[in-house]
């Protein structure tokens, strides 16, 4: 016999959510239920250091008060992180059974006199995404919380029924059929929320086709709790259609080409594997989108500046000489210290070629970015992409997520994907004999080589007259070069701390760049 958990029991005279959750039931919810239930969530950023406190404030009301958007206030170390928590009320003693459907999802027993239920993570209410899509075609409003939603999403009829798609670091998708897509964002900051206010713009100033449309968006006060985009109908993301494409050309060499056999086509792949002139191309079409001449003070390109150029110098030759101080000191597997040991010997050259971008003369615009440019933030559209999730780096804090930058850094960080994307197939493949498997590997090289040149050839021929690129081809160099070593060595310092056998993929990254600047 299957032993239910031991549910705490909220009063809830009325049949509200936000009732439930109030006077001493609520209190003891918050110190008792809600420190034990977040470090087992996901999007929980402060799984490896204690809770100190956790703070409840409802902040508005659905469907008739069963469904309660709450802000969590959680108390991690010295840090102070904002959480959205949807609680949805689902009545009938059914729903806290063995088996029942949201019993994984349920943080609490609901009583109203004879009547039962479940308080469950609203998220997975299927009710709720209805409710907010609803209250966004309305534009509704309640005190601080208001929904905003585009004509074009009140153009959409029944979008059809909700389902999830998955959770990320910091959000959940939500879609409706094949019309729109809602985002609930879990970890919440006050101010704009970059993938909110980036689509927003694309959409509706500069008129860049290759994201999905801009719908509506959810809001506190200045604090953006959900956003709806427009489906766009796909097949996965280009890092596993690639990855997935990749392993069998890899295994096909490997096997199937006798020994001395000349590779037929080497430089030929289809597409997804052919994604580079594409993607280029509509790369650069973003980077002029992000351009566009407005008055909005968020988005109006900056000049980019000596101090500048300066503090990018400083900020990755630190990070240089963390990296440095940390690989003599470590003890890395067999394959990848000879690697370490040649970075080492060669650190003067690399905080050299570091310190070299201050000393530029800037000649052309910051704007908006990406911000964390890689293969899994492009969906593959039947023969096209489209380029999704504009929030940055998570671990970066709001301003720095919304800073102006060079384009450059994210061409970077799509080239260092390529390697990524290459070196992961590689490194999971065997083949059948000595020389099959290099022959898989010189296939994989192959496609490595061939979509970053027709990646930066098509991004070239489509950026030209960019106002925030440089338009000369050596200062355009020297700056992607840059911002090559600097995402590779942050790589770096990430796969020493998490996965040290991966360190090679980047520490070969560092090393051909610095061969190149020799010859």
């Amino acid at each position: 016999m299957r032993v239910l958990p031991e549910f705490m029991t909220l009063d809830a005279p009325d049949g509200r959510a936000a009732t439930a959750i109030g006077g001493q039931g609520g209190r003891l919810f918050q110190t008792d239920v809600l420190p034990q239930w977040l470090p087992s969530q996901r999007w929980f950023a402060g799984k490896d250091k204690g809770i100190g406190a956790v703070r409840m404030t409802p902040l508005g009301s659905l469907g008739q008060g069963e469904h309660e958007l709450v802000s969590l206030d959680v108390t991690v170390g010295d840090q102070q992180q904002s959480y959205l928590l949807p609680l949805s009320a689902r009545w009938g003693d059914e729903n806290l059974r063995p088996g029942a459907p949201k019993l994984s999802h349920t943080l609490a027993r609901i009583r109203d006199a004879a009547r039962v239920g479940a308080l469950i993570d609203g998220a997975f209410d299927e009710r709720l995404p209805r409710l907010l899509l609803d209250a966004l075609k309305e534009n509704r409003s309640d005190g601080a919380m208001r929904f905003e939603g585009t004509e074009a999403l009140r153009r959409i009829g029944d979008p059809g029924d909700p389902r999830q798609l998955g959770a990320e670091q910091s959000n959940l998708s939500i879609a409706f059929g094949d019309k729109i897509i809602l985002k609930l964002y879990r970890r919440i900051r006050e101010g704009e929320q970059p993938d909110v206010e980036v689509a927003k713009f694309l959409t509706e100033v500069a008129g860049y086709k290759n994201t999905p449309r801009y719908l509506g968006q959810a809001a506190h006060g200045p604090v953006i709790l959900a956003a709806a985009f427009a489906f766009v109908p796909n097949q996965g993301d280009a890092w596993s259609g690639i990855v997935k494409a990749l392993e069998p050309e890899m295994r096909e060499r490997e096997t199937r080409l006798p020994a001395g056999a000349a590779q037929p086509d080497a430089a030929r792949f289809d597409f997804p594997l052919g994604i580079g002139a594409l993607l280029g191309r509509r790369t650069a079409e973003l980077h002029k989108a992000l351009a566009t001449e407005t008055d909005d003070p968020a988005f109006a390109t900056a000049d980019l500046t000596p101090d500048q150029l300066g503090r990018w110098a400083a900020d990755a030759v630190s990070e240089a000489q963390a990296l440095i101080a940390r690989l003599e000191q470590a003890h890395l597997p067999e394959a990848v210290a000879p690697l370490a040991r040649s970075l080492l010997d060669q650190r003067e050259a690399l905080l050299a070629r570091l310190r070299a971008v201050a000393e530029l003369a800037p000649a052309c615009k910051l704007s908006r970015i990406h911000g964390d440019f890689h293969l899994g933030q492009v969906l593959l559209v039947s023969d096209d992409v489209a380029i999704i999730d504009f929030e940055g780096e998570p671990a970066r804090s709001l301003a720095e997520r919304r800073e102006k930058s060079s384009p450059l850094r994210d061409v970077a960080g799509m080239l260092r994907s390529f390697d990524y994307a290459a070196m992961s197939v590689a490194s999971r493949q065997g083949g059948s004999s000595a020389s099959g498997a290099g022959r898989g590997m010189e296939r994989v090289e192959a496609w490595r080589r061939t979509v970053a040149r027709d990646f930066l050839e098509a991004y070239d021929a489509h950026s030209q007259g960019a106002p925030n690129l440089p338009a000369d081809a050596g200062s355009r160099k020297v700056l992607l070069d840059f911002f090559l070593l600097h995402k590779a060595i942050y790589e770096a310092g990430y796969e020493l701390s998490n996965r040290p056998a991966w360190i090679g993929i980047p520490l070969r990254g560092i090393l051909d760049l610095l061969e190149r600047s020799g010859e």
